[in-house]
């Protein structure tokens, strides 16, 4: 591993991974970003968070500062990553935050490698096939369509035109690609609009299992915007009905809460580590 300034570099074989370590805290929290975006959606999360914990975030294959390997790239192999980063930096186990596909990563990461997760806390995976044959079919349909428009844009080169369909009409909402998003956010979702349309490409998406994290025995929040899309609420209804365990807390603002209202999502997650304490206490408890 090198370092330039506070970033720093690990290679996992075919990709080397961007990273960067703060807080004064012992516990380690590793946070996984969405996609088009890097880990510098954290910024305002860490802040409020980085003294009481360490932590670790990257981005993730294929974003900004992160390499990838050419062909088609795989829901599994970020998974493999987030392990391999933990592995590499002497972390035998995290707290794990995930936003949107971050989210699902973190689930599959829970599933895959229950030693390395000590704790999740989800905010609104795009688990859309959820939603599939029930009365939420619409939403799934409306942003499988959606999303579908964005692919076809990149792929005829209307890089901004697709990530503006992306960002507003299945993530977001309207007017967020000018008002959530600065100068430097919207050239990093540019810049990895690649990774996307790669993602977009993998099948693996489409079969993510939420239900394996019932074998995982961590506490789990799943926090949610209170302004979020219909299709997210939808999904995290789904996940709760499968997850009885699992706790769910709003949180101020939509799928982008984390950018938008940093510290009532770092509250939330204080409020998960309070469940994560007191669970183990109980448990030492007999």
């Amino acid at each position: 591993m090198t370092g330039s300034d506070d970033i720093s570099r690990v290679d996992l074989g075919p990709v080397s991974l961007a990273w960067r370590e703060e807080g004064s805290g012992t516990e380690p929290v590793l946070c996984i970003h969405g996609s088009w975006d890097d880990h510098g959606s954290w910024d305002g999360v860490v802040q409020a968070l980085a003294g009481d914990f360490r932590i670790i975030r990257y981005d993730r294959r294929g974003h900004s500062a992160s390499t990838a390997p050419p062909g088609q790239g795989r829901l599994g192999e970020d998974v493999e990553d987030a392990a391999g980063l933990l592995a590499a930096l002497g972390i035998e186990a995290a707290h794990v935050i995930g936003h949107s596909y971050g989210a699902t990563i973190a689930i599959m990461l829970a599933a895959r490698f229950p030693a390395r997760v000590r704790s999740l806390m989800l905010h609104e995976p795009p688990v859309f096939a959820l939603l599939a044959g029930d009365e939420s079919e619409a939403l799934r349909a409306e942003a499988a369509g959606l999303m579908k428009q964005a692919a076809e844009l990149l792929t005829r080169g209307e890089t901004e035109e697709g990530a503006r369909l992306f960002i507003e009409r299945v993530a977001f909402g309207e007017g967020t690609w000018d008002t959530l998003f600065d100068g430097a956010a919207r050239a990093a979702i540019l810049n990895n609009a690649h990774t996307w349309l790669d993602q977009f490409h993998d099948p693996e998406r489409l079969a993510v299992d939420v239900g394996a994290l019932a074998g995982f025995h961590g506490p789990i929040t799943m926090s949610t915007g209170t302004g979020t899309l219909p299709a997210y609420t939808a999904v995290v209804e789904r996940i709760a009905a499968r997850l009885p365990a699992m706790n769910v807390a709003p949180v101020d603002g939509g799928h982008g809460a984390h950018i938008s209202h940093p510290r009532c999502f770092a509250e939330a997650f204080r409020g998960h580590m309070r469940r994560v304490h007191s669970a183990a206490l109980a448990t030492a408890s007999g």
